[in-house]
């Protein structure tokens, strides 16, 4: 073969395993890229299926929260054990009983935790028991007992608010120590000129002269001997009369 020829060959052979080259190469950038979009494509459907069986369990403890009590063994959150008042709308459950016992003391601001004042609901919430009417009186002017209560203890409401306090037996004193079995003089020396005589010819009270408790008396009613044998605490007028509710 004349060299011309040789060398004519030689171009026309580079020529064209060049073209295969150029063309081998955008078929193998569509494996790799194909291969890439598979993986992926693998990988998101992993992503997806992690956040859903995380779903899935977060709700399911949702609605054990909100089950009924059919299965004993699920609590329903939003079914309450306990209801307050209970204990004042006569369910079955016993109460603990009255806050007002005989180690209760009286005072200007009332007896316990039932204050001259407080309504006749606000006394009931006080004394953790119902009120209890007294049989007489009416409904604007009325005598109440603590169920359960200690006994000799009454409360006087006038217009359904607590006015007074009477303590007409029983160990029940005043903050002091004053009660049932006292003595005048044992008073009058402990409190000296803020007592003062009266209401009526067999009592001793005491005069407040705090402004909140100008209006309040504690009133001892005492014998021939000078021996107290009742006690009440309350507001003017009504504090005055021995028995009130009586006109």
């Amino acid at each position: 073969m004349p060299p011309s020829r040789q060398r004519a060959f030689a171009v026309q052979h580079l020529d064209s395993r060049s073209n295969r080259r150029t063309r081998q190469r955008p078929a193998a950038w569509r494996v790799l890229a194909a291969a890439g979009a598979v993986a992926l494509l693998a990988s998101a459907c992993g992503l997806l299926s992690s956040d859903t069986t995380d779903t899935t369990t977060t709700t399911a403890m949702d609605q054990d929260m909100s089950m009924d009590d059919s299965n004993p063994s699920i609590v329903t959150a939003a079914t309450p054990t306990t209801v307050a008042g209970d204990a004042m709308s006569g369910t079955d459950e016993e109460p603990e009983g009255p806050s007002v016992s005989t180690e209760s003391k009286l005072s200007t601001a009332g007896l316990g935790p039932i204050q001259i004042g407080h309504s006749l609901e606000d006394a009931r919430t006080a004394a953790g028991a119902l009120l209890i009417a007294v049989p007489g009186g009416t409904d604007s002017c009325r005598y109440y007992t603590v169920q359960n209560g200690p006994e000799g203890v009454r409360f006087l409401a006038v217009n359904s608010e607590i006015v007074r306090v009477d303590i007409d037996s029983g160990p029940i004193t005043t903050i002091s120590g004053y009660g049932i079995g006292s003595t005048r003089s044992q008073i009058v020396e402990a409190f000296g000129d803020r007592i003062e005589d009266g209401p009526g010819l067999a009592a001793i009270q005491y005069v407040p002269v705090d402004t909140p408790d100008i209006d309040k008396r504690v009133v001892w009613e005492v014998d021939e001997a000078g021996a107290v044998t009742s006690l009440r605490s309350g507001r003017l007028p009504h504090i005055e009369p021995r028995v009130a509710c009586t006109g």
